[in-house]
Parts: C-alpha cells; structure tokens; sequence
C-alpha cells in the first residue's frame, strides 16, 4: 500500500504541456469537516440570542473541538494505529497481496457472488449489534481484492458501507440501537415488544439491502466492461492506482502463495474473526461459553474472577471494545512477524510503516466527532430535539411517520451516538407517539432506519476514514450514493409508516 495514503486529493495533477493551467483539485475531506465545524460554531453565537437553551460558542470551544473530538475517539484511533501496524507486517511477508491475487483467480467471473456475500454478511453484522466503525479496516481489504478484479474502488468502498449500514438501518437486536431505546422507553413506562422490532427491523433489512446491492452490482459491472465510466475524478483514479493498481497487480502476479504466507494471512484472517467474536454481546443472546469459569461481582461490576476468553485483554469475547481490538492486533503483528521469518527490525519497521499509512485516517476520527461534540456543549442538540417534538404533537400516522423520520434524520447528523441519541430522543418522542396512539416498535424501527440511512451520508458518521482508505473523496461518494440512498429512504418511510397504520 502506498504511504500516501491520507488524503490524495489535496495535490494537483502536473501542468499540461503548453503551458496550460493545473487541473482543478477536489477539497479535501479533512477541510470539509473543518468547514463545518466553523459554521456549526458560527451558528450557535446567533442563534443563542434567539433560542433560550443554545450557548455561544467560544472561539476556544470552536478551535478545541477537533482535538476534544480526537480525544474522544481515540480507542477508534489507537485500534486503526495498532491494526496498519499489523497489516504493515503482513504486507511485508507478501502475504496478501499473493492472497488476492490467488483469490481473483479462484474468484474470475463470479466477482460478483463475493460482493452479495460480503454486503450479507455486513447486514447481519450490522442488524445484529452495530457493526459500524468495526468495517473501516475492510476498505483497503475489500479496495485491493475488488481493484485487482477489474472494478474501482467506488464499488468497494459501497459494498463495505451499504452492507454494514443497512444492517444498522435495519437494527433487530442491536443493543446500541434497539437495546438502548427499549430501555429508554422502560423508564418512562412504555414497553416495546421486542419480536416485533425484530421483524420490522428485518423487513427493513432486506429491503435496504436489495436496494443497494442493485445499485452495486450495476455500477459494478458497467465498470468492469468500460473503466472510462468510472465516477471516480482523475486524482482519485491516480491515488487508486498507485495503491492497488497495475504496477501491483504486476508485482502479486509474481508473488507465489507459498506456506508461510497462507499461514500469515490465515492468522491475520483469524485475527478479524476474533475481534468479530469480541465485539458480539453473547450473553445477550444467551451463549456462555465465553465467560464458563469466570465469576463476576454484580456489587463491584467486576470479574472476581476472569473467564478463559479473557485472559489475553482482561475482559471476556462479547465484552471487548477498541481497546482489547488493539491488545488483540498487537500481539497478532508480533505472531505474524515471527512465524512469518521476519528478524526484529524487519517486524519494527514494518509495524512503523503500516502504522503510519493510517495517521491519516486516525486523524479523520476526531475531525469527525468535533461537530456533535461542539453542538452537545452548546446545546443546540437538545433543544432541536424539543422543537422536532412539538411540531409533531397532533399529527396522524401518515404524516407522523415521514416526518418523524425526518426529525431523527437530522437529529442524527447532530448526535453521532446512536446509543445517545436514544436516551435522549425516546423519553421525548416516545410518549408523544404513545398519546397519539402509535406503537412504540414502529418508534423504534424509524429511529434505527433514520439513523441508519445518516450513516450512509453524515460528514460526522464514522465512515469517512473508510473512503480515505478506499481513495474516495467525501462529494464523490455523495454523487454516487445520491440515489440509493434517496431510495432506501423512501422504502423505510413507506415501511414504518405502514407499520403506524397496522400495529
């Protein structure tokens, strides 16, 4: 992978012959969150003379954000840190560029069997527990298998992000999502039936997903056949290119898939279905086996004693968060390396190395959280969330439904956390619908579906570092996406509103 992998967009292609000026270059993405930030800031300096609740925002507050941001991200970045770290090492070895190019070859004509069975799986993931910030390592993965099988990278960067997001559009037993608003509305006397989220959440699901993978497929293979219809800008292409493209693609095609490096990559393929395991709330679903022979002190809410699966991180798999990711990668790059045949200094440099393809990213992590972070202390979240409820007081089902949708459309631009989001909003927006007489499941399901499809375009959602990876810029993935999403959209609001009128 090539170094220059933060943000290829910000260098201007050379002057053309005769003198000609340089090609215009798209903004950064990096600037477009600062952009934002900045108004965001602006905004609340007018707007608290006119709305009793808002702050002003310092210019301290405006300029600290970013690195509070950071700050609070910063699992998210250490975990990307640690894992180009490990990546770095199986790079070295060879090991998956020699993977991919095998797998090409196994896969040849039936590239489009892997990405049904990639969105599938990210929609499962997704639906079931949140699998959101956890694909960001997947876009180069997915970016350099998809390249080198003739698409562009636009067709990863959609497979890893639709696939994950329409899970989380569709959340069924989503603790972050479902779990949190059932709870929300528990504390304020109103119970959920939680078959019924589960079955609007999977009708959610599988109409998103047949959406996007019709989108997909149909860019895809018209790429395939002419790379000249491409949506990607001519930087993005270049930086593509050197990433993933021909002089690569040269360079795997002579690489043999020897022992060491089918055991390199297995143990890195591994090292992703653990962190898979790790993140799983198991218990929830009744499984144990993670935490047999441990004993857990309600009192303290601590294991007295650790369970088997939690002794590498100190926290049992179902438990884990970045945190252990991180531990779990660590100690994976120094596993690889070693059985790889890497001496000392070889590991340590191409930990460093892969580390550093992914400051950038990192980076991208905080820029990303500043705007919510900003609009929370000001609190200009809350009282947008009040006025959202009073102008939905008195409305049928039928205009409730959309518009309710587009309340929590909104309200999750400004508030990241989808688990936040629901401690505040349901309390709110929950007996306000129990009034009018509409079911709380359907509540619930237009919360995940709103918050799902804001994941799908918010410049303060997590998938940004995701599209620095994939080298797609943020207005390219939005030219792209425009439709898809505005047809998801349309199918959840159809859905949840029928839902109003049934239930």
């Amino acid at each position: 992978m090539s170094q220059n992998q933060t943000d290829s967009s910000s260098e201007a292609l050379e002057p053309k012959e005769g003198g000609q000026a340089k090609q215009k270059v798209m903004i950064s993405s990096y600037t477009i969150l600062v952009i934002i930030t900045l108004i965001v800031g602006v905004a609340t300096v007018f707007l608290s003379r006119v709305l009793p609740g808002v702050t002003a925002a310092s210019l301290s507050d405006i300029l600290a954000s970013p690195v509070m941001g950071f700050l609070d991200g910063i699992e998210v970045s250490l975990f990307l840190l640690i894992l180009g770290g490990c990546l770095g090492i199986v790079n070295k070895l060879g090991a998956l560029d020699a993977g991919i190019a095998a797998l090409v070859r196994a896969l040849h004509g039936h590239e489009t069997v892997l990405i049904a069975a990639i969105m599938a799986i990210f929609a499962l993931l997704g639906s079931t527990y949140g699998f959101c910030e956890e694909t960001i390592p997947f876009y180069a993965l997915l970016s350099a298998t998809l390249f080198a099988a003739g698409f562009d990278t636009m067709v990863a960067a959609a497979t890893v992000l639709l696939g994950a997001g329409v899970g989380c559009l569709g959340s069924t037993v989503n603790p972050f999502a479902v779990g949190v608003a059932i709870d929300s509305l528990a504390s304020v006397g109103i119970e959920a039936n939680q078959g019924i989220v589960i079955v609007l959440g999977f009708i959610l699901t599988v109409a998103s997903y047949a959406i996007s993978l019709f989108f997909i497929l149909r860019y895809a293979n018209r790429v395939r056949r002419d790379k000249g219809s491409t949506i990607l800008s001519l930087q993005e292409q270049a930086a593509a290119e050197e990433a993933y493209g021909k002089d690569a693609t040269e360079k795997v095609e002579t690489l043999e898939f020897t022992g060491k490096r089918k055991l390199a990559l297995a143990l890195f393929g591994i090292s992703f279905v653990v962190m898979i395991c790790g993140f799983i709330p198991w218990e929830d679903f009744g499984v144990s086996v993670f935490t047999a022979g441990g004993v857990y002190d309600a009192a303290e809410e601590a294991w007295t004693t650790m369970p088997w699966s939690g002794i590498i991180t100190g926290n049992p798999v179902g438990e884990w968060y970045f945190n252990d990711a991180s531990i779990w990668f660590f100690l994976m790059a120094i596993v690889i390396g070693v059985l790889g045949g890497l001496r000392e200094n070889e590991i340590v440099d191409a930990f460093l190395s892969g580390a550093a393809d992914m400051i950038g990213v990192a980076l991208m992590v905080g820029l990303s959280r500043a705007i919510s972070i900003l609009m929370g202390e000001t609190g200009l979240d809350i009282v947008i969330l009040n006025g959202a409820s009073a102008a939905l007081a008195g409305t049928s089902a039928l205009v409730f439904g959309p518009l309710c949708y587009l309340v929590y459309l909104g309200l999750s631009v400004v508030i990241t956390s989808t688990s936040a989001l629901a401690t505040i909003s349901m309390p709110i927006l929950g007996p306000l619908a129990a009034n009018l007489g509409f079911s709380p499941e359907v509540i619930i399901a237009i919360f995940c579906a709103a918050n799902g499809l804001a994941n799908l375009f918010s410049p303060t959602a997590v998938f940004l570092p995701g599209l620095l990876l994939a080298r797609v810029q943020y207005p390219t993935w939005l030219k792209w996406a425009l439709v898809p999403i505005l047809t998801i959209a349309v199918a959840s609001v159809v859905i949840t509103t029928a839902g109003l009128l049934v239930l």
